[in-house]
């Protein structure tokens, strides 16, 4: 079960992201959703994400604080995804878009505020070869 946040939230300047590989595991997932705070990250960055029979992350709190976010072919492409971003549903969806990439081991999100604009990057890069960065 995932951390419930609290009621009254301090005003942060702050943006703070999670990344983990979770190398498909199961447990791994469940300890991220246990200690993933939508208090505390505004985004989580996973690489080698567990995902359910029918190819997708999930658990009965997930959606509830976070916006899912698969890379662009997720849905089409044959090869597993490598990469999932979870998005506080905090932000609004009016304030990032996620970026075109024809892989499943990148993906990327644009995000807008009186900051400009800044783009955040989710590579999965296999120890065995090099391809991704090709």
């Amino acid at each position: 079960m995932q951390q419930e946040p609290t009621t009254q939230r301090q005003q942060r300047t702050d943006f703070k992201i999670w990344q983990q590989n979770l190398r498909k595991s199961s447990n791994a997932w469940e300890h991220l959703l246990k200690n993933l705070n939508p208090d505390n990250f505004d985004m989580a960055c996973i690489q080698e994400p567990f995902l359910n029979p029918v190819n997708l992350a999930n658990a009965s709190s997930l959606r509830r604080y976070w916006d899912v976010v698969y890379p662009t072919g997720h849905h089409t492409n044959q090869n597993r995804t490598q990469v999932i971003m979870l998005i506080n549903k905090k932000i609004s969806k009016n304030k990032w878009h996620a970026i075109p990439i024809q892989s499943t081991n990148v993906m990327a999100i644009e995000l807008s505020g009186d900051f400009g604009k800044v783009r955040f990057y989710n590579i999965y890069n296999p120890c065995d070869h090099d391809g991704t960065l090709h």
